[in-house]
C-alpha cells in the first residue's frame, strides 16, 4: 500500500533554506506542490531515487553491503600517509563528525567552495565591511543592488523572499526597487519590470569598481541611465548591496569588485544606512564555515598537527593538494550537491555521497549517505549566518548520516 502525505520543509539545498515549500511525499518520492520558482522545484525532485540511484556501497565496481565498505574504506585510510578532506556540502553534525576524524589522522579538511568564502573574507580582514541579513533586509530595505550576472539563478528566491516580498514591516514591495549592475538575463529583467520597478546597468563585472566610483563622486557625465541609477541611490533610506563571489569569481579583479562595493556602502553610511548582503554557495558553504570557526577558530583549509588545528590557505588547498598528487587519499563528501564531483585517478578516491552523486570518474569506494532535511533531521546555517535552523526527515530510505559513516570508521574492528 502506498503512503502519502502533504508537508511543509524547510529546503536544504540553497543558501537561502527557504521553510514554507510544501511537498508530497509518495513512496518516498517528493512532488514539490507550493513553490512558486522553478528553478528550485526542477532542484529539489533531483534527489528523487530513480534506476541511476546508488543506493549500496561499492568497491572497485562490485556492490557490498554497508560493513563491508566501512571496513574496506577503514584498511584504505590506515594504510594512508596523507588524507585530504572535502566537503562538497553536508550538515552542522557533519562538519562536527570530518573535523573529528581528523584528529585520528592528522587530515587536511577544505570545503569545494572555499575559494569562494575567502574572497569575502579577505575584505573583512582587510577593511572590515557592514553586513545584514536576510530578515532586516526584507523589512526595511527600498534600494537594492544585486551584482554579478548568476545570482538569481543560484538563489532564484531571492526575489519573492528577500526583494519583492508580499509583506514587508517597513516597506512596500511596490516602493522597493531593484537595481541589476551586470550582465544579467534579458528575459528575468523583462518578467521582474512587469511588476515591479527594475534597472539594470548592463555593464562586464571588471567595470564595477569604477562605476562604484563615479556613482559615489558623482561624476556620472552624460550617460542618463547611470544618472537616473545614482539619483535614486542618493534617495534611498536603506540600501542593501548582493552578490555571490563564485559569480565573481571568472573574472581577475574579483577582490576589488567586492572591496569597491563595500567601500560604497561605507560611505553611504555617511548620509543614510546602507548595507552588504552576501549571498554564500548552495552546497551548504555557510554550515561549513560556522561549524569550522567554532570548533578550530578557522572557516577553512585546516590541518590537524597531532595536537591542533593549523591553517594556511595555501598549504591546506584542497584543490591544489588534489591536483598536484601531494595526498594519497581524498574523501569527497557531498550530500547536497548537483555538481559532478572531479576525481584524480592518480590517488585512492572515497566518496560518501547522495544517491544521485555523479563523478568525472569512478572512485575506488562509493558509500551512500542521507540528505539532511531529507533523509535525517539536521541542522544548517542560513547565508547571513544568523539563523540556523532544523530540518526534519520526510522519507524513509534508511541511509545513514555523515555523521552515522564517520563515527562507524573511527569505531569499526575487522
Amino acid at each position: 500500500m502506498k503512503s502519502t502525505n502533504k508537508r511543509f520543509i524547510t529546503c536544504p539545498f540553497c543558501s537561502l533554506h527557504c521553510d514554507d515549500i510544501e511537498v508530497e511525499i509518495n513512496s518516498n518520492k517528493i512532488k514539490v506542490l507550493s513553490e512558486p520558482i522553478k528553478n528550485c522545484t526542477k532542484k529539489i525532485e533531483y534527489f528523487n531515487i530513480s534506476d541511476k540511484s546508488n543506493l549500496k556501497p561499492f568497491y572497485k565496481n562490485k556492490s557490498l553491503n554497508y560493513r563491508e565498505a566501512i571496513i574496506k574504506s577503514r584498511t584504505l585510510l590506515d594504510k594512508s600517509q596523507d588524507i585530504t578532506i572535502v566537503n562538497h556540502g553536508t550538515d552542522v553534525n557533519g562538519v562536527r563528525s570530518i573535523l573529528n576524524f581528523a584528529t585520528h589522522h592528522n587530515c587536511t579538511v577544505d570545503h569545494i567552495n572555499s575559494k569562494y568564502l575567502f574572497k569575502n573574507l579577505g575584505i573583512v580582514q582587510r577593511k572590515g565591511y557592514m553586513a545584514t541579513s536576510l530578515t532586516e533586509a526584507r523589512n526595511r530595505c527600498d534600494v537594492f543592488l544585486l551584482f554579478g550576472k548568476s545570482i538569481l539563478k543560484k538563489s532564484p528566491r531571492l526575489i519573492d523572499k528577500v526583494i519583492f516580498p508580499e509583506q514587508s514591516l517597513c516597506v512596500k514591495p511596490k516602493e522597493k526597487k531593484l537595481i541589476l549592475i551586470g550582465e544579467f538575463d534579458k528575459k528575468t529583467i523583462d518578467i521582474l519590470a512587469k511588476n515591479y520597478f527594475v534597472r539594470n546597468i548592463k555593464i562586464k563585472i571588471n567595470d564595477i569598481p569604477q562605476l562604484m566610483e563615479l556613482i559615489q563622486s558623482k561624476s556620472i557625465g552624460k550617460n542618463d541611465n547611470i544618472k537616473a541609477i545614482s539619483n535614486i541611490i542618493s534617495e534611498s533610506k536603506y540600501l542593501v548591496a548582493s552578490w555571490s563571489s563564485s559569480d565573481l569569481d571568472v573574472y581577475e579583479n574579483a577582490d576589488d569588485v567586492i572591496s569597491s562595493i563595500s567601500d560604497f556602502i561605507l560611505m553611504r553610511n555617511k548620509e543614510n544606512r546602507a548595507a552588504c548582503m552576501p549571498i554564500s554557495g548552495s552546497l551548504a558553504d555557510a554550515t561549513s564555515s560556522q561549524t569550522m570557526t567554532w570548533l578550530t577558530g578557522y572557516p577553512s583549509r585546516v590541518k590537524f598537527d597531532g595536537s591542533k588545528f593549523i591553517h594556511d590557505r595555501n598549504i591546506c588547498d584542497s584543490e591544489f593538494i588534489v591536483e598536484n598528487n601531494h595526498t594519497d587519499i581524498v574523501m569527497h563528501i557531498s550530500t547536497v550537491g548537483l555538481e559532478k564531483i572531479k576525481l584524480n585517478k592518480k590517488v585512492k578516491n572515497i566518496v560518501i555521497g547522495h544517491p544521485n552523486t555523479t563523478y568525472s570518474s569512478k572512485p575506488d569506494i562509493f558509500i551512500p549517505v542521507g540528505i539532511p532535511g531529507i533523509d535525517h533531521k539536521s541542522i544548517l546555517f542560513r547565508t547571513d549566518n544568523v539563523v540556523s535552523l532544523s530540518l526534519d526527515k520526510i522519507r524513509c530510505l534508511n541511509l545513514p548520516s555523515v555523521k552515522n559513516i564517520i563515527n562507524d570508521l573511527l569505531m569499526v574492528q575487522d
